[in-house]
């Protein structure tokens, strides 16, 4: 999110900066790809899921910005945040990006625990406002930290350049791109496929995506556990390869137990393609616009819906893929998430924050 966002709040004369962490993926070469707003990516010691960057905070006193604008938490970030707002009294907005839901706070929940004590409601407590990306979102905000101002602007997303084939040409290949974790929801994906499997024996569902945590090889044992033929772990999908495999497969699917927004689905319908998502994401609209199914993350309505989309005539899924494609344009275009972005940022600098809210802990 931050690279579209960035870059197209820059396009409109907005002076911005993004202070972010180096990682082996950045020195590999996504530097060279990165198309945001000028960047600085800062070296950490220690555990990765805490980040700690000595320079962070250096680095942003001297930039000296009007507004700080925090994404994500559980991390060495907000504690810089919050000695920023200490410091120079400076509007803070956080976007938690999903972080804050009941399913993701109970991944590492003795970390989360400790950093929430150290600094993380204090953060929390001089932010000026929140920023979600669905009404769900907005909602586990609200249920974990009280009545507080929160703003729902979804995520933005490109066109791609990637010339898409003819639908007749695509592989009957079911994709689903993302982190290799247990809260996507894969291995109810796998299982239901196990169950339609045998009956489409020209079709194949493959998993693509980064796996810090191993969870791949779990994955993998589960194929072969369900014995399946026709299903794979892949390796991480970038850029114009990630474009162009999902302008090649003919459905994407999100099985996620919790999600806050999902770039992939927009992503996905940019490129012509339909989605299956679950109904733990905020992705309602597939059904409502025609151009997927929305269903409980459970084997059954999983495998009822795969079922159901792969029997679907290749002209009718070819019509909801054009009319997804149509949808995300108008509804998920940067240009317009930048705008809305500029009129949040001038409204939170005149708010007073909101220390002394009621917050649930």
């Amino acid at each position: 999110m931050v690279e579209g966002l960035t870059q197209a709040l820059a396009a409109k004369r907005v002076d911005i900066r993004v202070l972010g962490l180096r990682d082996a993926a950045w020195d590999a070469g996504d530097v060279e790809g990165w198309r945001g707003a000028s960047p600085e990516a800062l070296t950490t010691y220690g555990p990765s899921s805490f980040g700690y960057a000595p320079r962070l905070g250096s680095t942003l006193f001297e930039l000296a910005p009007d507004i700080v604008h925090l994404h994500g938490l559980w991390m060495h970030s907000s504690y810089v945040a919050l000695r920023w707002v200490e410091r120079t009294g400076g509007p803070l907005i956080v976007s938690p990006h999903g972080m804050l839901a009941p399913q993701a706070l109970r991944y590492s929940s003795r970390r989360k625990a400790l950093v929430q004590r150290l600094f993380q409601n204090r953060c929390l407590a001089a932010a000026k406002g929140f920023h979600a990306t669905s009404h769900a979102e907005a909602a586990d905000i609200r249920n974990f930290l009280g009545d507080v101002p929160v703003e729902i602007i979804p995520n933005g997303v490109d066109d791609s350049d990637v010339v898409h084939p003819v639908w007749q040409a695509r592989p009957r290949r079911i994709l689903a791109l993302g982190r290799l974790h247990p809260v996507k929801g894969y291995d109810l994906l796998l299982r239901a496929w196990a169950r339609v499997e045998p009956r489409f024996p020209g079709w194949s569902l493959e998993i693509c995506g980064p796996d810090p945590d191993g969870y791949g090889e779990i994955l993998r044992s589960l194929i072969a556990e369900l014995k399946l033929t026709q299903a794979f772990i892949g390796p991480p999908r970038y850029g114009r390869e990630r474009d162009t495999y999902l302008a090649q497969a003919r459905l994407f699917a999100l099985p996620s137990r919790s999600e806050n927004f999902a770039l992939t689905v927009p992503e996905a319908l940019i490129s012509g393609t339909p989605v299956i998502a679950s109904t733990a994401t905020p992705w309602q609209g597939l059904t409502e616009n025609g151009c997927g199914w929305w269903v409980a993350p459970e084997v059954d309505q999983l495998a009822a819906a795969l079922a159901e989309a792969m029997s679907t005539p290749d002209e009718e899924l070819e019509n909801m893929g054009k009319g997804g494609r149509d949808w995300a344009l108008a509804t998920f275009s940067w240009e317009r998430i930048a705008r809305r972005f500029t009129r949040l940022y001038e409204e939170f600098a005149q708010t007073e924050p909101i220390v002394g809210r009621n917050r649930k802990t």
